[in-house]
């Protein structure tokens, strides 16, 4: 039985009653499933015998069918939800990768490129766990092409610090999911008043934020929920970024030779 498709055969012949019932039912089926028949009716202002009504015009032999039910409509929906998200996951996925890639061709990267090769020393910050991983990830590729970059760790003192340490070319990249991180944007903002030859460069979310105006150079990049989590969330976009721009990189300075 399907009890959604059901109150839709059965509503021209429910009161108003029925229809208030009915309502809270289908809203809230994982609350209305844990109540006993009189927490419910006290809840929705109504007689118990109404419920068994009601119950009754649905075609079912009592209350405790209409709890199953319930339980049944909520297994579907969670079913339904799961295979929605898995569907929006992959096309998510697909969409921000694409848009990484427009994003990444419309960039004029010359003055970045310059910089990097100049720097004698890259330093990797970041404000989150997440984060860390890719800050590790954009240290290994460095590595690769023959760039010396640190890590530093997730501590205020050593951005603090970095300000009396940076020589001049050095370069500072902070990834951040929001951008917004007042604590660090104020010792950015202390370092820039110290050592303004220390060149900026930010990674975060789409929208940009203060951390991305205090940079010399930012870039942005899109997540979107994991299907088992929307607490979850997918970097992706920043991997396939960073990447882009290590190739890019390497393709101006072969150029040069």
């Amino acid at each position: 039985m399907d009890l959604e498709t059901v109150v839709m055969k059965k509503k021209e012949s429910f009161n108003d009653t029925d229809k208030a019932i009915v309502s809270y039912l289908l809203k809230y089926p994982k609350e209305a499933s844990k109540l006993s028949l009189m927490e419910l009716a006290q809840k929705l202002y109504v007689s118990k015998s109404a419920i068994f009504r009601l119950s009754k015009k649905l075609g079912l032999s009592g209350f405790s069918e209409l709890k199953f039910e319930l339980s049944e409509l909520i297994a579907r929906k969670e079913q339904y939800t799961k295979h929605a998200q898995e569907l929006d996951f992959d096309d998510n996925l697909q969409k921000i990768i694409n848009d990484t890639f427009k994003y990444f061709k419309g960039l004029d990267l010359h003055d970045l490129c310059a910089d990097l090769d100049q720097a004698e020393t890259i330093y990797i910050y970041s404000t989150g766990w997440q984060q860390q991983i890719i800050a590790e990830y954009l240290a290994h590729s460095f590595y690769l092409i023959g760039k010396n970059a640190i890590i530093l760790p997730s501590a205020r003192d050593e951005v603090s610090m970095l300000g009396q340490a940076a020589k001049e070319n050095d370069m500072l990249f902070v990834i951040s999911f929001g951008g917004f991180n007042k604590t660090i944007i104020e010792e950015l903002k202390k370092i820039d008043v110290i050592n303004n030859k220390l060149k900026l460069v930010s990674l975060t979310s789409w929208q940009p934020g203060k951390l991305a105006s205090l940079s010399d150079y930012s870039f942005f990049f899109k997540t979107t929920p994991f299907q088992f989590s929307k607490k979850v969330e997918t970097f992706s976009s920043a991997y396939v970024l960073i990447d882009l721009i290590i190739n890019e990189y390497e393709k101006q300075r072969k150029l040069q030779k």
